[in-house]
């Protein structure tokens, strides 16, 4: 009898398949693990979103999702080393400190919706708001707007180095690329995360001569790297960097 009772419990306590409107799915037993379905993959993966401080489980179609769910359980002791190795969040709340260009400013909010600025001698970021609610979009918002300001002008100069012309500089919060580039009709479209805006001047400085010389070696051969050395000659102490302190830039704005 207790052969049937055990069977019985199983049954009731397995997950059906869920069907494509479901995903992205969260983790019955872990909220820090996400399952997302994807009809390229060839296999169940993980990847670790250090801007979300979660997993995401790549699901290789439908019938995969038993077997991605046992992989997330059997790698429970790997996630948690992962996500409890990354730095400590940076949430924009009133008062606390966020990575502003490689250095640590103070978040003030004053109240009400006044102009947001910048005080680089006493290292505040000023961002007025209403409501604590409000404060993390806005303070968002001045973020990209200064990295909106820098990377244009170094990407317009490193592209100028090359003789090349870049149509349109995107700003966005890219999760796994500091920068992407492609060329449509001659002209470069380059898209950055806002993140860089947190890290050193120069490390910015590098990423965009990095997405420059793609407009002339669209691969990472031999090639590339010359060209990238040749706008950027500290390329590899930024590289060294980036591997570094890449998931810090991750942290600024992180909730938990």
């Amino acid at each position: 009898m207790s052969g049937v009772l055990s069977k019985l419990k199983r049954d009731s306590s397995a997950r059906p398949t869920p069907d494509k409107a479901q995903f992205p799915l969260r983790d019955a037993s872990d909220p820090r693990v996400l399952y997302t379905l994807s009809e390229r993959a060839q296999r169940v993966s993980i990847k670790v979103k250090h801007a979300d401080r979660e997993v995401h489980v790549i699901v290789p179609g439908l019938r995969a999702f038993p077997q991605a769910q046992k992989f997330a359980h059997e790698q429970r002791d790997w996630i948690d080393v992962q996500l409890e190795g990354l730095p400590e969040p940076m949430p924009f709340v009133a008062g606390e400190e966020v990575l502003f260009q490689g250095d640590r400013y103070r978040l003030v909010s004053p109240p009400g919706k006044g102009r947001m600025r910048i005080d680089r001698a006493a290292r505040k970021l000023i961002v007025p708001s209403p409501d604590p609610e409000s404060l993390p979009g806005r303070v968002r918002r001045l973020l990209i707007r200064e990295a909106r300001a820098e990377l244009e002008a170094a990407t317009h100069h490193y592209a100028g180095e090359l003789g090349k012309r870049v149509a349109k500089v995107s700003v966005r919060d890219q999760a796994s690329r500091w920068g992407s580039a492609i060329t449509r009709k001659g002209e470069g479209h380059i898209s950055y995360s806002w993140r860089l805006i947190c890290a050193p001047p120069d490390i910015l400085e590098y990423v965009c001569a990095h997405e420059c010389a793609h407009l002339v070696e669209a691969n990472h051969s031999a090639a590339f790297w010359a060209v990238c050395e040749q706008l950027f000659p500290e390329t590899k102490m930024a590289r060294r960097w980036l591997g570094k302190h890449g998931a810090e830039l991750h942290a600024v704005g992180a909730e938990v």
